[in-house]
């Protein structure tokens, strides 16, 4: 692929993106109802946010704790032990 193909991809990528925009600002809705009621919709809106990223952290921890797991190990298999390093 050329730089020509990939910028195209690029750009119709991000228009796909910028397509859905308006829809992408509401969460759920329990998140857009509790925003709209809430008496300070700055402050209920900074929470959820903290709370969606506080959220994110289990996950994360744990993928990554497998996926390193997977990779540190992923040539294990046949060997009972690392081949020695002798001169």
């Amino acid at each position: 692929m050329n730089r020509r193909h990939i910028l195209l991809l690029l750009v119709f990528a991000a228009a796909i993106m910028l397509a859905g925009l308006d829809s992408a600002f509401a969460q759920c809705s329990m998140c857009k109802a509790t925003i709209e009621n809430s008496t300070d919709a700055a402050a209920a809106s900074k929470g959820l946010s903290f709370a969606s990223l506080v959220l994110l952290v289990p996950p994360i921890t744990i993928f990554t704790g497998l996926f390193v797991s997977i990779y540190r190990y992923r040539n294990v298999q046949g060997n009972s032990h690392p081949p020695s390093s002798r001169p």
